[in-house]
């Protein structure tokens, strides 16, 4: 028979009340103080977790620097990344029919073999004697192609939840190589917090950031990443510092935001330059495009600034229809949650 532990914590009907009621701040705070709830059973005759649910948190570029092109035509890059309470939600649960499906909120989003959830399932799946299927329910709150890295933190996801629900005990190290193989990005979403990214964005080193607020407006549209690179012009750059010098205070962050990437694509998209206008004139003590875009966000010291700006520059694109968010710093480990 199946056994059911219960860790006591908030109810699931009340996160779903403040999570509709509250879309972004309220729902990190109810996720953030409640304790974790798992349920297990037994499945081909081993004890194993039958259902988890994860957050899958988003991520910004705070710093992307474009070096050069390698010979295996990818791009050298230094970036500092941070992760953000942006987050999707991945619902797993092990079926008798064997197969990887995968249900979403999202219309646009797929459900086949190109979604780097599958990929991840896939991996996962060979590496084990698991006879069975999974269902990946994937609640979206990540934009698509808005340069949040929301593909490559669902795909990092589900391999750290495959790994524990199927009780693979991979490494840390092994889940990172694996992720490796189905995105750039997808390592650095088993880290917390923030770090210095080298390579093609493999190569991580841990920092500690001063916690930031932000709001991110997104135009609605994607941007492609492969473009973005591919239109990129590299120049020769005569100068380069340490980032360590600047990362203490939200102020010195400020100073050093920098996106090689957001010149192209603002050449393409207007957009970008209007969106980084509204930030400024909402208060952000900087502002920058994510990644290869379209995604732009402000940066704040203090969540009742950010509040304020938030208010205000959803009222200056309601006509657009653009979306804007609000989101804060991720510094700590946040844990898993029941089906």
């Amino acid at each position: 028979m199946s056994r059911l532990l219960l860790f006591r914590g908030v109810t699931l009907n009340h996160v779903r009340f403040r999570t509709v009621m509250h879309p972004i701040l309220n729902y990190i705070e109810c996720r953030t103080n409640r304790e974790p709830l798992v349920v297990h059973g037994v499945v081909h005759g081993v004890e194993m977790a039958e259902a988890l649910r994860l957050d899958s948190p988003a991520k910004v570029n705070l710093r992307l620097e474009v070096l050069r092109r390698r010979e295996d035509g990818y791009h050298e890059l230094r970036t500092i990344l941070q992760k953000i309470s942006l987050q999707d939600t991945l619902r797993f649960v092990f079926k008798k029919e064997k197969g990887i499906s995968i249900k979403t909120d999202h219309p646009n989003l797929s459900r086949g073999k190109s979604n780097l959830v599958y990929m991840a399932a896939q991996s996962i799946l060979r590496r084990s004697d698991y006879k069975g299927g999974i269902r990946i329910e994937i609640k979206k709150r990540i934009p698509l192609g808005a340069g949040l890295g929301g593909g490559s933190s669902n795909a990092a996801t589900t391999l750290k939840a495959l790994n524990q629900m199927l009780k693979l005990n991979l490494s840390r190290k092994e889940l990172m190589e694996i992720g490796l193989g189905i995105g750039a990005d997808v390592p650095f979403f088993f880290l917390e917090g923030s770090a210095i990214g080298s390579g093609i964005g493999e190569r991580l080193k841990k920092i500690e950031l001063p916690g930031l607020w932000y709001v991110l407006i997104y135009p609605n549209f994607e941007v492609s990443t492969r473009w973005a690179y591919q239109n990129f012009i590299l120049t020769k750059r005569q100068f380069r510092f340490k980032f360590h010098k600047f990362l203490e205070t939200p102020e010195e962050i400020s100073h050093l935001l920098m996106n090689d990437l957001e010149e192209v694509v603002s050449r393409e998209y207007p957009q970008i330059g209007m969106m980084k206008k509204m930030l400024y004139s909402a208060g952000a003590l900087g502002s920058l495009m994510t990644g290869s875009g379209p995604t732009v966000f402000g940066i704040f010291s203090e969540k009742g600034d950010a509040s304020k700006a938030y208010q205000k520059v959803r009222r200056m694109v309601r006509e657009k229809g653009w979306t804007v968010l609000m989101a804060q710093s991720l510094t700590h480990r946040r844990g898993s949650t029941p089906a």
